[in-house]
């Protein structure tokens, strides 16, 4: 046996070792005169895979594939030989009502000097990957659709625990660190544009003798109540924070002096007229409040509160229940 014999038989021999040990479905499939594809070769792998013997070799894919299976397998193999070159894709087969998922590569043998058309077919079964990619995607979006709730639930505690960090709870306004962090950007943006700010500092008059004489939990009712009142006095731009216990600070943005005094006798007269009952007895109460307004570059939080508390202090030395502006150092405009 020559050298060249010898190569094509030991090639022939390590291709019959691995289409008979190959974990790869391979078939030899031939084109018969009716337009049928006939199985003229199949690996062991492959009619274990399909649940068959031998005796399937050399007959028809419909016979033993179905109509439907075979009616798909063969338009792909008619194309693969119309075309002349291989096809490599995914296909799913039912195989016992079971889908099996493959990789397939078909290529095409056009014989014509023996008039003969075959496709060789390479298959390698996914199914396990592409059921475990497939489980892998839900649980991803099981994951996805649980980090987006856990998202919403984490935003939610934010919101909450910044609602505890800046309102009050008796009033359900601003406190003293709601003040703080919005005060400042509003005089900033006041002095950057050179427009009117105003603070009004307003003060329940006698709010110790009501907590003495009927109680604290009352005392607490004329609170809330008297912050509803303010609530409903402002605009969505103003800002309200209550200071302290009976205090309450309110910042109007784009306003004059004189625009905060027609509010503050507005709330004057209304705070006049709030009514409470406590044992069958009426109780009525009045507020203090003093004005102050930006009117120099240098102006912030403190200076404008010191301005408005010595205006405040000024109210209450007037016998309360009034409003004083404060115009200058040792100036003010007094109103009752």
């Amino acid at each position: 046996m020559d050298n060249i014999s010898k190569l094509a038989e030991g090639k022939l021999n390590l291709f019959e070792h691995f289409w008979s040990n190959s974990n790869d479905n391979m078939f030899l499939a031939s084109l018969d005169k009716d337009g049928d594809f006939v199985a003229e070769k199949m690996n062991p792998s492959q009619m274990k895979n399909l649940g068959q013997s031998e005796t399937i070799i050399n007959k028809k894919l419909k016979e033993f594939l179905g109509e439907e299976n075979a009616c798909f397998l063969e338009e792909k193999y008619l194309k693969c030989l119309e075309e002349n070159k291989p096809i490599i894709e995914e296909e799913t087969v039912s195989i016992n009502g079971e889908d099996r998922y493959y990789n397939t590569m078909i290529i095409p043998i056009n014989d014509e000097a023996n008039h003969e058309k075959k496709v060789i077919g390479i298959s390698r079964e996914v199914t396990e990957l592409k059921v475990t990619k497939q489980r892998l995607e839900e649980l991803n979006k099981d994951l996805d659709s649980l980090l987006i709730e856990k998202n919403e639930e984490v935003e939610g505690t934010n919101s909450k625990l910044k609602t505890l960090a800046f309102n009050d709870q008796l009033t359900e306004v601003g406190n003293r660190r709601y003040l703080n962090d919005h005060a400042n950007k509003a005089i900033s943006l006041a002095h950057r544009y050179d427009s009117c700010l105003t603070c009004m500092v307003l003060d329940i008059d006698d709010l110790s003798h009501v907590n003495e004489s009927c109680s604290h939990t009352f005392g607490d009712t004329v609170i809330k109540s008297f912050a509803e009142l303010l609530k409903s006095s402002i605009r969505d731009s103003d800002i309200l924070a209550r200071y302290s216990g009976e205090e309450f600070i309110l910042l109007l943005p784009m306003t004059s002096l004189e625009d905060a005094q027609i509010l503050a006798k507005r709330l004057l007269n209304e705070t006049r007229n709030m009514e409470f009952e406590f044992k069958d007895k009426k109780i009525n109460i009045t507020t203090s409040i003093g004005l102050s307004t930006i009117d120099n570059p240098q102006d912030n939080l403190d200076s404008l509160l010191s301005k408005t508390y010595d205006a405040l202090a000024k109210a209450k030395e007037e016998g309360k229940d009034s409003l004083v502006s404060y115009l200058d150092k040792n100036s003010y405009n007094i109103e009752t």
